[in-house]
């Protein structure tokens, strides 16, 4: 099988918002204030209101979804993006992730 990028996206956010601890471990949201996706086969620009949401559970994983509006996509495509991933690894690991998202220009 080979696979390639779908698309490269690119992010505006709000500040974060640290929702607190809840049943499933401690809810973190970063509102979507815009931003733009290009890839082979598809761009638009990502419309204000949409949402990235952790959720870091006392095991260790850190589960992630986001939901994008999206206007001028290019014909054919849904006005709307989003998806679900876990994130699990050594604890040194993940907190370099962690500030590398908080210092990239996206």
């Amino acid at each position: 099988m080979r696979s390639r990028p779908l698309l490269i996206l690119r992010l505006n956010t709000a500040p974060t918002q640290d929702i607190g601890p809840g049943p499933h471990g401690r809810r973190v949201t970063f509102p979507i204030t815009g931003g733009s996706f290009e890839g082979d086969r598809l761009r638009g620009k990502v419309l204000p209101g949409g949402s990235d949401w952790t959720v870091k559970r006392s095991d260790g994983v850190t589960e992630l979804a986001f939901d994008l509006p999206v206007g001028d996509a290019d014909p054919g495509w849904e006005p709307y993006l989003d998806a679900v991933a876990l994130r699990e690894g050594r604890a040194d690991v993940v907190r370099a992730l962690a500030a590398q998202e908080r210092d990239a220009q996206i």
